[in-house]
């Protein structure tokens, strides 16, 4: 799985743009248009992606099974159903995963996300939840 990484890209089409040209240094497939399903997930011709964005970072995955990532700061107030910050970043991975979106209800009701989940802290103050994706993790910075 690859991950691309911004601290300065504004909207998922730009930081697509900034990883297909890292994808045409090393010859893969590009991403080219992404498009969204009916329920706002997106999705591309040549991979399974997710795409998540947070206090100026932002993150696209790209695997060849489907994928779903979120990134939030540490410190970041979520449910108090919800019980913590990886919790909450496991249970947005999770939706994104299925491709469902957010569920209020679950939301409310709460419950331990993070099974089946992998956390990830390569970012000094914030927690990457990737579920799914069964790639070896290569993150790359765009």
């Amino acid at each position: 799985m690859l991950i691309f990484f911004s601290e300065s890209c504004s909207t998922t089409d730009e930081l697509a743009k900034r990883a297909d040209v890292a994808l045409s240094v090393v010859g893969k497939p590009l991403i080219g248009e992404i498009k969204k399903t009916e329920t706002g997930a997106p999705y591309c011709k040549n991979y399974c992606l997710s795409v998540t964005h947070t206090d100026g970072v932002s993150l696209l995955a790209l695997s060849s099974t489907p994928v779903g990532i979120d990134i939030e700061k540490k410190d970041r107030i979520v449910p108090e159903s919800m019980k913590d910050v990886r919790n909450w970043t496991a249970y947005e991975a999770k939706c994104k995963l299925s491709g469902q979106g957010i569920r209020l209800s679950e939301v409310r009701v709460g419950g331990d996300f993070c099974e089946g989940v992998s956390f990830h802290e390569f970012l000094d103050g914030y927690t990457l939840a990737i579920a799914g994706g069964n790639d070896p993790l290569f993150v790359i910075v765009v």
